[in-house]
């Protein structure tokens, strides 16, 4: 709340707060804290915050009008109807109860932005939870992606304009649910199995699978029928991700990350492909002291550019290529001060527009969507006025290149409702203007015993060459190493 009036005001809203009578949390969610704070205290960095109510914002006085309301009770009415009036419901019913109560029986949560009035429903958010640590950690992200929804919502308001991605939907209303100890035993022996599986396995440990096929692929058809794919081989001690494939005078080579497990940092290295497949060995290419990752390809006028994801810098960077594969120089730096993860610049007619995930240290690093636009591929850079576009932690994060198809834009994207990197999603972009953005998702693609391992994060193709990557398992000992293989091996049982 404090973070949600701070944003408002550096926004030149006069805020103003109202503070209402409530019931005080009940037993059985006091013990679903006390649990929380057992299993997950530890690995706090610190306590929740107490606040007090004039750190958040200045008390109304009986003079006071409001030009707009944000009931964040559990029982919102509209003082005025001429007021617009916004509560946020999360499945289905307001209040920070109905918050906690979705969350004890684990998944995802959606919060809708609504209208206290016509209980039209505005705004809709489904934060990413893979940062979060605990029942009160996964609160906290999830009522900051609404917080930031509502924001963008008033400042629209305020200029006039309509967002009109949810005009027409109304709140599905539900009671508050029960609250569950369910999840608490199960988040604890999930979170042991981890610990045990770290301590075994170099992990996450993500691998390359390449293809050549003819015809659809997975694009087209969402499944992997047809050619299997085939892992790119790696040395253990490092894992592959992140594939693109670029052609560049008269080569085809394919571009990733390449993560070393002892240093937990990536490089950006690359290997040679022709019709039979990978030829000599893997070479690096980029590297820098901070992590690279989602090597971006970009041709402009003649110059072949690369924009990898470099979130611990805080920029996007754009390198050039001085000579291919393994020299770049950096150019120009597009983003300042931004965490922007993987970065996908297209250009469409006579300008450019980047696609990325922006993180802000609230919640997760996958479901805010922010575009920036430019004249050119130099810049200068200027974000969309509405970010984040959307909060969905299923459709936003780019997973590869997008592509035209009969006239229609398309963007691979990951889909994290689940699990970072829990599978892709090709969405149709079918708005992108300087007045909003607009995508369906039009399918979903789960990785299945033709490409065992859990998770899969990226797809591109080039002509034949299809790219996919996946985690697979690796023990840290070469005999369980050789033992386990076969078990993930394309087309094997896991």
């Amino acid at each position: 709340m404090r973070d949600f009036a701070a944003d408002l005001g550096a926004r030149r809203f006069d805020v103003r707060l109202r503070l209402v009578g409530g019931d005080p949390p009940s037993t059985l969610l006091r013990l679903v804290f006390e649990l929380d704070r057992l299993l997950v205290g530890r690995r706090r960095a610190a306590p929740p915050e107490t606040v007090a109510a004039d750190e958040i914002a200045p008390l109304a006085d009986a003079e006071f009008r409001p030009d707009v309301v944000v009931d964040l009770t559990g029982d919102p009415t509209a003082a005025d109807p001429a007021v617009p009036t916004f509560a946020v419901a999360f499945g289905g019913a307001p209040g920070e109860t109905a918050l906690f109560a979705v969350l004890t029986h684990g998944g995802g949560v959606v919060a809708e932005i609504y209208d206290v009035v016509t209980d039209e429903v505005v705004e809709r958010a489904r934060p990413s939870l893979e940062r979060a640590d605990g029942l009160v950690s996964s609160a906290a992200s999830v009522a900051a992606r609404a917080a930031g929804l509502i924001v963008v919502r008033l400042v629209a308001l305020r200029e006039g304009r309509i967002r009109r991605r949810l005009v027409g939907v109304r709140l599905d209303r539900t009671a508050v649910g029960a609250l569950s100890l369910c999840r608490h035993p199960e988040a604890f022996a999930r979170a042991l199995a981890r610990h045990v599986y770290h301590l075994v396995c170099r992990a996450p440990h993500w691998r390359i699978g390449w293809r050549h096929v003819d015809g659809p692929g997975l694009a087209e058809t969402g499944d992997f029928d047809g050619v299997p794919f085939q892992p790119l081989p790696d040395p253990g001690l490092r894992c592959f991700a992140d594939p693109f494939p670029v052609h560049w005078r008269g080569e085809t080579h394919v571009l990733f990350e390449d993560f070393d497990h002892r240093l937990g940092q990536g490089t950006i290295s690359a290997v040679r492909f022709d019709e039979g497949g990978p030829v000599g060995p893997v070479r690096p290419v980029l590297a820098e002291p901070w992590h690279l990752s989602f090597p971006f390809p970009i041709f402009d006028e003649g110059n072949f550019y690369l924009v990898p994801e470099s979130t611990a810098r805080r920029e996007v960077t754009l390198y050039r290529c001085l000579a291919f594969p393994d020299r770049w120089e950096p150019v120009a730096t597009l983003l300042s001060d931004v965490c922007a993860s993987d970065v996908a610049i297209i250009r469409r007619g006579d300008r450019w527009w980047m696609f990325s995930t922006i993180e802000d240290g609230r919640g997760g690093w996958s479901d805010m969507l922010a575009i920036h636009t430019a004249p050119a591929l130099l810049g200068p850079w200027t974000a969309h006025r509405d970010v984040p576009l959307a909060v969905d932690a299923g459709a936003t994060r780019s997973a590869g290149m997008p592509f035209e198809r009969d006239g229609r834009l398309f963007r691979p994207v990951q889909d994290c409702s689940v699990v970072y990197g829990g599978g892709v999603a090709l969405v149709e972009v079918t708005r992108l203007d300087d007045e909003g953005y607009e995508q369906s998702v039009r399918r979903r693609i789960r990785r299945d015993r033709s490409w065992p391992g859990g998770r899969m994060h990226t797809l591109n193709r080039l002509g034949r060459l299809e790219l996919i990557d996946g985690v697979t398992v690796r023990p840290r000992w070469d005999i369980l190493h050789r033992l386990v293989e076969p078990l993930f091996e394309p087309g094997g049982r896991r």
